[in-house]
Parts: structure tokens; sequence; C-alpha cells
């Protein structure tokens, strides 16, 4: 638990850490396993559309501080803040959160979230990656729950990217929380870096000009004309992430529908204010 005492709405509440419990059984997939699943994946009806989006924020006020002050406690466990009520029966919430208490009724609150691991890397890779070790680690051994949905998405051709990490903070010092671990790089995140609320911010390799578009046509067609690696030898996947990152590369470069979904100038003002002019808006 942080020493200080967190601020109140008007100075604003510092980071949260929002997720403290790993995913059951998660670690537990294979390779094949995970083959297996995305051909079930591939198999089910295109008619549901689902996105997901994390925030993850490192560190930050206690949850007694914010969500679970715990009135019925004794003072060694309670939150030094007062409990309000919310708009759902039951659920409060701490002085600090008027704003998200009136809108209780639109998001779930876990309170049985937690892990045994001595720190924040580890306690980490067990949220993102299920990891079962308590201990911290260079490198996750593990995918991420993100890589294993753009792995189990990854059949179904698609013009955006599948898994995309805004200004993604991945690491606590010389740890790394998050990967793709044995998956290989292929399904790694589309990282967008920078700050949008820059005038000349710009996210590289989104779109190109057309008489650019045909040189990249002409050079595509003679690179696979030839290419005769054998890949089927190739026994660290490196060839085959080369074939995929072309691919994406590709498709990010052509498509029409991932400039528009990138370009930031479209968006009305208004809400780009309501979303925040900064590093995440």
């Amino acid at each position: 638990m942080n020493s200080q005492r967190c601020q109140g709405p008007g100075g604003g509440i510092g980071r949260r850490e929002l997720l403290r419990t790993g995913l059951v059984g998660f670690s537990g997939l294979t390779l094949p396993g995970l083959y297996q699943a995305r051909a079930e994946t591939a198999s089910e009806s295109d008619d549901v559309q689902t996105s997901v989006i994390l925030v993850w924020l490192r560190g930050g006020c206690s949850h007694l501080d914010t969500w679970d002050p715990k009135p019925g406690a004794t003072d060694a466990y309670r939150s030094p803040y007062e409990p309000i009520s919310t708009k759902v029966p039951g659920t409060q919430l701490t002085e600090l959160m008027p704003k998200m208490a009136a809108i209780s009724d639109k998001y779930n609150i876990l309170r049985s979230v937690a892990h045994d691991a001595g720190g924040h890397p580890g306690g980490s890779l067990r949220v993102l990656s299920g990891d079962p070790d308590r201990a911290d680690k260079p490198k996750p051994i593990y995918p991420d729950w993100m890589t294993v949905a753009n792995f189990l998405r990854s059949d179904s051709p698609k013009s955006l990217p599948n898994y995309v990490a805004l200004n993604p903070v991945d690491r606590y010092d010389s740890f790394q929380i998050a990967g793709p671990a044995y998956l290989g790089p292929s399904y790694e995140a589309f990282r967008v870096t920078g700050d949008p609320s820059k005038p000349q911010f710009a996210i590289p390799n989104i779109g190109v000009k057309k008489d650019a578009l045909v040189r990249l046509e002409r050079r595509t067609n003679l690179r696979a004309s030839f290419d005769r690696l054998r890949r089927d030898i190739d026994q660290t996947g490196l060839m085959q992430a080369v074939d995929d990152f072309e691919a994406q590369a590709l498709s990010l470069l052509t498509s029409t529908e991932a400039q528009q979904a990138f370009d930031l100038s479209d968006e009305p003002a208004a809400l780009r204010d309501r979303y925040g002019r900064n590093q995440w808006g």
C-alpha cells in the first residue's frame, strides 16, 4: 500500500493497478492446444464482433482508498476515507470516487482478485499470462492473453491489426511483463507510440501515396518470384515471422480502412477533448 494518501476528485486520482489476479489454468495452454483453439474459433460464426480495451496502469492508489473501503472492518483494515453509496445497492466506494459511484451500474468490480507473487513483475506476469511462478523474470515464458487472442484470430484476414498497443508499459525496470513468448514475434502488438496531442503526431507505416503503391506492388511481386527459401527447414520461426510481418505491413500500407482508423484529423475536436489531449487520448 502506498504510504501517501490519495487526492480527492479535485486533484485527480493517481495511477491505479486495475487487475491483480491471474487467469486460472491459462498457463496450461500449450502450442498444440492453442492451434486447436484457433481451429475451433475459426469454425465459429463471424457475426459476433468483440473488442477489448485493457487499460494497464502500474501502481497507484490502494484498493482501500478507491474500490474497497471495507467499512465494516476494524481500523487496521478499514479505509481512512468515508464510504459512499453507488447506483448499485450494497456497493460502496470511497469518498474520492463520486463520479465512478454515479455510473456503478456500467461496470463490474472484482473484489476477489489476488496473487501471491513477491513483487510487481511476478504479479503482472500472473495477471497477463497466468504464470503460476511467484518469481520475477527477465522475459515471460507464457504468452500474454492479448497475444493469444491475436493468435486465435489470425486465420481470418483483416485490414486492421488484431492487437494494437498504445504507448504500452510492458516492463518493470529489467523485467518484461508481457510478450508473445513461444508464439513468436508474428503475434506481437502493433505498437503506436508518441503523443497524439502533438501537432506533428503521425503513425508510421500507415498508408502510401499512389505512385509509391505501384512501386511497392512491383517490388513485392519481384521479391515473391525470387524467394525460394526453404521455410520448412527453419527451426527458429523467424522466416515465418518475416512472412507474417510482411503481410501485416502490406495490409497496413495498402488498406484504406487502416488509414481511416488511425487518422485523428478526421475526429471532431470535441470528441478528442473528451478523451483527453494526452498520450492515451
